[in-house]
This record gives structure tokens, C-alpha cells and sequence, in this order.
């Protein structure tokens, strides 16, 4: 089967529907729309969308103009032009309307779209405050019960906090903080903060398998560096209570050559010191491999997810997505960004 017979067949028509401020506004918005887009990441910023409308009645200008701060649920349906395949919906969750662009000849509307609202406590208010001993988990819970949002920490590692020190930051920039030191990924998605590794989603099992030649890939782009890249790490540290030099050095077994990567944080113990040289090896070859494809649009390429390239020679395995763009305008296309799974640390 060619390529272009594949994708004939797999592809799919798709929709949106959206609540606005809690009405259901999909069959009035429907007949608007030219284009929409939702950007999900993995971690480290927040999801956005983006509704481009053609306005030749100035709706968008006027009557319909919506405010600064509205809320939209918004979930994708698709259905298969084949009419065979089940119909399928993809809830996006709430995001917050960020920026209104009105534009013409001819006259559009792009309504642009925050999953972090631009009044929320989390990055409106800079505070000062400080924890501990105190675990992972509770300071992030704290910050959520003042935020007024559900924490979700999904995660068996929680470090305890000798002390965790907020200084004139917002609660955003400061979670972010501490989730990096503590080697976790933070993600903030329809009013939940979320904590966890992303060692146990790489351990998942691929949601599909993307054959070169094979598979609905519309473009791609591949990238290997060797900047930065390390054969092992070595941590040192001398505790002062102990009196004691606490050192371990962790050698990727997969690797022949490279640089050893040297790190000075705080340990207590031997296995303390192991398990931060796997993790900061990890961190620093995370971007060895990357990839990234336009596809036909697929609701399993999600941010998260994991799938096996194939048929791409050197750049053959697992690959985890980072971040997922679902656009809807002339068909449905998905472009994801992924990165290659690293294995034994």
C-alpha cells in the first residue's frame, strides 16, 4: 500500500465543541470557524489555543466580543471520513480567553486561549514564605489550597524539604524551581497542579508504532547532538555533620565514550548519591535524539504518551511526546515533539 493510500484512509474529520462561561455555544461558533489549534506540553509551560473566526458581520467586533478572562471548555470530536471508524471525543479542559486579535479584509477574529489564568494566584502574586522538613508533597498541596486548585502529586519519590524558601516569587515560578532541583516535571492543567516523574511515563508502553513509509507522516525533522552529552556522573559532597566525603560515580552502560558530568549537591548517604547521579545523567542526555512529525490528527498523540519509531534508522526506538499541537483548518493534523527514551538510569 502506498503512503497517500494510507493516509486516505485514515483520515478524519474534526470539530469543536466549546462551553462558553458554561453555555454550550458549539452549533453558534461552528459555522465560524477557519482554524483552531491547542498546544499541550508536557511540562514546564502552560497549554494554549488559539480560535481564528471569519467575521464578516463583525460579531466579534461587537455583540459577541468576549471579555478578557471568560472560561471555555473545549473538547475535539472526530469522526472518520470513511464513516465506518467509532466517533471520538478528546476533552481539551478549561482555558481562559488571554487575547482578542481582530483583523481584516476580510474581517476575522483570533481568540487566543490560557490553560493558567492571568488573575490566578499562582503567577498574578509574588510571596514570600518558607517550609521545613517538610515533604514534597505537602508544599505542594499548600500552594494549591492557596491557589484554590487540586493538587496531584503522582509520584513515590517525595523528597523531604530541609528547608524551601519562597522569596518575592510567584507560586508558579517557585514550584517550578523546586520541582526542577528535585528532578520531577510540573504541569498545570484545568485548575490541578500536577507533580510527577517522567521516568514512569517513558516506561509506558508506545500508544503506537510509526513505520517510515508506512505510517500517516505528513513531514518531519529529526536532530542528534553530541554538545553536552555525558558517559557518567560523578557526585561528590562532603557532609559537614557527618564528617564524612560521600562520592559515586554512575557509568551509562550504553555509552563508550563521552564526558563525566560533575555534580556537588547535598546527600546523606550512598544510595542518596547514586540514585541523583542516574537522575542528573538522565537530565542532561534527555535531548540526544529528537524528533519532530506533522501526522494526520490522532487523539493518541498526546503529550505523555510514548511510541516506536521504525524504518528511521539511527533514529529507530522509543520515543516519549513532549509536546502535542492538534490543529483543525483544512483537515486535522497532529505535529508532535518527541524526544528518544533513555534505558537503564
Amino acid at each position: 500500500m502506498e503512503e497517500g493510500d494510507n493516509m486516505k484512509i485514515l483520515a478524519r474529520r474534526a470539530s469543536v465543541k466549546c462551553l462558553y462561561q458554561g453555555t454550550d455555544i458549539t452549533n453558534d461558533l461552528q459555522p465560524f470557524i477557519k482554524s483552531f489549534t491547542v498546544r499541550e506540553v508536557l511540562s514546564g509551560e502552560a497549554d494554549s489555543a488559539d480560535i481564528t473566526l471569519q467575521d464578516r458581520k463583525e460579531l466579534w467586533q461587537g455583540d459577541w466580543f468576549p471579555e478578557k478572562g471568560d472560561m471555555m471548555d473545549i473538547t475535539l470530536h472526530v469522526e472518520s471520513w470513511d464513516g465506518i471508524s467509532d466517533n471520538n471525543d478528546l476533552p481539551l479542559g478549561k482555558f481562559e480567553v488571554d487575547e482578542i486579535e481582530n483583523s481584516g479584509p476580510p474581517n476575522e477574529a483570533k481568540i487566543k486561549l490560557n490553560s493558567i489564568p492571568e488573575d490566578s494566584a499562582l503567577r498574578d502574586i509574588e510571596k514570600t514564605r518558607s517550609w521545613e522538613k517538610t515533604k514534597l508533597s505537602q508544599i505542594i498541596k499548600d500552594v494549591a489550597d492557596g491557589a484554590g486548585m487540586e493538587s496531584f502529586y503522582d509520584t513515590e519519590d517525595d523528597p523531604l524539604q530541609e528547608r524551601a524558601e519562597q522569596s518575592e516569587q510567584t507560586d508558579l515560578s517557585f514550584l517550578q524551581k523546586i520541582c526542577k532541583d528535585a528532578g520531577l516535571a510540573l504541569k498545570i492543567s484545568d485548575k490541578k497542579i500536577i507533580v510527577f516523574d517522567i521516568a514512569k511515563y517513558e516506561k509506558a508502553d508506545p500508544v503506537m508504532v510509526i513505520t517510515k513509509g508506512n505510517s500517516p507522516v505528513i513531514s518531519f525533522t529529526n536532530r542528534a547532538t553530541v554538545h553536552d552529552i555525558y558517559k557518567a556522573c560523578h557526585v561528590k559532597y562532603k557532609h559537614t555533620k557527618k564528617d564524612q566525603l560521600i562520592e559515586y560515580t554512575f557509568t551509562d552502560p550504553n555509552r563508550e565514550k563521552g564526558l563525566t558530568l560533575q555534580v556537588n549537591e547535598k546527600v546523606d548517604s550512598i544510595e542518596e548519591a547514586e540514585k541523583l547521579a542516574k537522575k542528573r545523567l538522565h537530565e542532561k542526555n534527555l535531548e540526544e535524539f529528537s524528533v519532530s512529525l506533522t501526522m494526520l490528527g490522532n487523539f493518541a498523540l498526546l503529550a505523555s504518551n510514548t511510541v516506536e519509531l521504525s524504518g528511521w534508522h539511527i533514529y529507530d526506538g522509543k520515543y516519549l511526546i513532549t509536546k502535542s499541537e492538534h490543529e483543525i483548518g483544512n483537515g486535522y493534523t497532529t505535529k508532535i515533539d518527541l524526544r528518544r527514551v533513555i534505558d537503564g538510569y
